[in-house]
């Protein structure tokens, strides 16, 4: 059974794709657990059955939390061709193994070879799955280290000061020959800006950033950084939402700028960011532990560095 649902999970990562499973929506609440005897019986039942035999409900979940991201196991619940389609193929590789020993592949030298990695394989992953569970730190400790990485490393958390603006640009010429033209029209918009008219709709017909014209000149937020210093210096010196910069030349041209909305630095609080340093924390552990275990069953092993230097070379000709 283990060689199988290795074999399995190789198989189905090709049939299952992330993108696919990430366009399914999660359902809006999470079903409670059943108790241990009713999650035994359901685990019995058959979801496919035929000559080659039963596949059961335990059977699919077991290889669902095998080849599925558990990040993207909800929407593969929430699509039921999808399901159907994971319980047929493991039906058919039940069918395909069944013939398989049926015309003895698994006597030839290579066919035994080959499950044996594969059982070892299996096993393999169960034994530090179990180790890595035993090692899960208690609640306590994983948020007293999720406390410490708060503490330990301030400016991930920190978002930086953002502006959100509008602008129109009109372009120069090549040669820069037009300057003055270019300039006296870019102030007479600022005028009319000034005035009272609608930025957005004056975006829309002189900008020549056609993107974000059709969004009223809306750049969206960004941060420091981010655009031409001339740009920058003028978007982050306005002070209230509807103040008014330009013209501002850049490389591309005179802009006239509008701020839209500005947004302080701030710093996440350790509430809204425990979560994800508790499963870091968690992770960190658990992988300290297979490790650990992974390095202790190879510290007897003996390479035999030229018979693998002779197999490559041969493989390489």
């Amino acid at each position: 059974m283990l060689s199988l649902r290795a074999a399995l999970a190789a198989a189905l990562s090709v049939a299952f794709s992330s993108a696919a499973l990430a366009q399914a929506p999660a359902p809006a609440t999470k079903p409670a657990a059943p108790a241990p005897a009713a999650a035994a019986a359901a685990a019995s039942t058959v979801v496919v059955s035929g000559p080659a035999g039963n596949v059961t409900q335990g059977e699919l979940e077991s290889m669902v939390n095998e080849v599925v991201p558990p990040a993207q196991r909800a929407g593969f619940w929430a699509k039921p061709e999808m399901v159907d389609r994971m319980a047929r193929t493991i039906y058919n590789q039940r069918a395909l193994a069944r013939d398989a020993l049926a015309g003895g592949v698994d006597k030839t030298r290579a066919g035994a070879e080959y499950l044996q990695l594969v059982r070892e394989r299996a096993l393999s992953k169960l034994w530090l799955d179990q180790h890595a569970q035993a090692a899960a730190p208690n609640p306590k400790a994983v948020t007293d280290f999720a406390r410490s990485e708060y503490r330990a490393q301030p400016d991930r958390f920190k978002t930086p000061e953002q502006v959100q603006v509008r602008h129109i640009l009109l372009p120069l010429a090549p040669d820069g020959s037009d300057d003055a033209a270019v300039k006296a029209r870019a102030e007479e918009l600022l005028a009319q800006a000034r005035k009272g008219a609608d930025f957005a709709k004056l975006a829309a017909q002189y900008s020549s950033d056609k993107a974000s014209a059709q969004r009223g000149g809306d750049l969206g937020f960004f941060g420091r950084g981010k655009m031409l210093p001339e740009f920058e210096n003028a978007a982050f010196g306005l002070k209230k939402p509807g103040d008014l910069a330009g013209p501002v030349k850049t490389r591309f041209g005179y802009h006239i700028i509008e701020l839209v909305a500005h947004k302080p630095a701030s710093a996440a609080k350790f509430e809204d960011v425990a979560p994800e340093l508790e499963q870091e924390a968690k992770a960190k552990i658990e992988g300290q532990a297979r490790e650990r275990l992974w390095d202790a069953a190879g510290a007897g092993a003996k390479v035999n560095e030229a018979a693998l230097k002779a197999m490559a070379e041969q493989a390489s000709r």
